[in-house]
């Protein structure tokens, strides 16, 4: 019996990092809904734009990250960056520190019985990556290093096929998963490190059902977005709600009813559902994804998708994200974004 259930477990997460399989592994979809209504409210036309903004001022002590270990305490953490904006509960073992408040600065810190093990950041070094550097190519990365083909827990192999948009390093005890852009040159633009025990201990790859890491990841792939908006010069989302809630029905409604796609079996818009919650809008538009195992993959996943980047990186003012946990892909994502009238 273990046999068998080790050869399934095998082929499933190997059909989940290959994510080329659209119709069985982690999907994104292509088709991006986006709506934009002129001043009579009238005549629905694609539109994106971006608009370039003064950046939020930024607090020195962030700098102080590039110095935090694996094993530093948490008044260590504090000592160095601050008060966490908020903490989050991750789907390991540890808590997430979220340092959201300084700009286009923005980290992560794991921490787990008053010891760091965990980091990730889109915007600063790491004393802990190995000498891997934010904005490096993937052919340096693959040149100086030598990325997993798969983690093995027990009897299950997790096997990696990441269509070249990141790659797993296992060194210095302890897992670098290394996020590429592929529309800048395959630079690195993120990575996520977690302490090898943390990541040999936590049972497969998805998140155990929880009401309070779902809210997380919600919230983190908030973060996320404004974090790369404002590094790009853009003003940041504000939180909404009403679109949270749009978001996460139509989340909870394509894990219920087995689909994928942005339009439900009612016929549903994603303009539909957000009327149904109140919200008036000039300019609305939607991404989904499904079966990444957290809110960083999600997100990295989407920015490398032209049409959900362009969403991401958007003329809009308010967002909102939805997630669910189980169904055929174990994840779905939802985000709403849109322009008040």
């Amino acid at each position: 019996m273990k046999k068998i259930v080790s050869i399934i477990l095998i082929i499933v997460i190997f059909v989940f990092y290959g994510s080329d399989i659209l119709d069985f592994g982690y999907k994104l979809k292509d088709s991006l809904f986006e709506r934009h209504y002129n001043e009579e409210h009238s005549n629905a036309v694609e539109d994106i734009q971006s608009e370039s903004i003064e950046q939020n001022s930024v607090n020195q002590d962030i700098n102080n990250y590039e110095n935090i270990r694996i094993g530093d305490s948490t008044q260590t953490v504090k000592s160095f960056i601050g008060e966490p904006s908020r903490i989050d509960k991750s789907e390991y073992s540890f808590d997430w520190y979220v340092y959201n408040q300084y700009g286009e600065k923005f980290v992560m810190v794991g921490i787990e019985n008053d010891a760091v093990v965990a980091f990730y950041s889109n915007s600063m070094n790491s004393y802990e990556t190995e000498g891997i550097q934010l904005n490096q190519n993937r052919e340096y990365i693959r040149s100086n290093y030598s990325p997993i083909e798969y983690k093995e827990k027990g009897n299950t192999r997790y096997m990696i096929n990441s269509k070249d948009e990141y790659d797993i390093i296992n060194k210095g005890k302890k897992y670098i998963t290394v996020f590429y852009d592929i529309h800048d040159e395959n630079r690195v633009c993120s990575y996520l490190i977690v302490d090898e025990y943390i990541e040999n201990h936590f049972n497969g790859i998805y998140p155990e059902e929880s009401e309070e890491i779902k809210k997380s990841f919600e919230l983190e792939m908030v973060d996320l977005v404004n974090s790369v908006r404002l590094k790009r010069g853009l003003i940041s989302l504000e939180y909404s709600e009403a679109a949270t809630q749009s978001s996460r029905n139509h989340s909870n409604d394509m894990m219920v009813s087995n689909f994928f796609d942005h339009i439900n079996k009612k016929n549903e818009t994603p303009f539909d559902r957000m009327q149904k919650e109140g919200i008036l809008y000039s300019k609305a538009g939607e991404n989904i994804a499904a079966g990444q195992v957290n809110s960083i993959y999600a997100h990295e996943a989407l920015m490398n998708s032209l049409g959900h980047r362009k969403n991401i990186l958007g003329d809009y003012n308010n967002i909102g994200v939805g997630v669910v946990f189980g169904g055929s892909y174990k994840t779905y994502y939802t985000q709403n974004f849109y322009s008040g009238i």
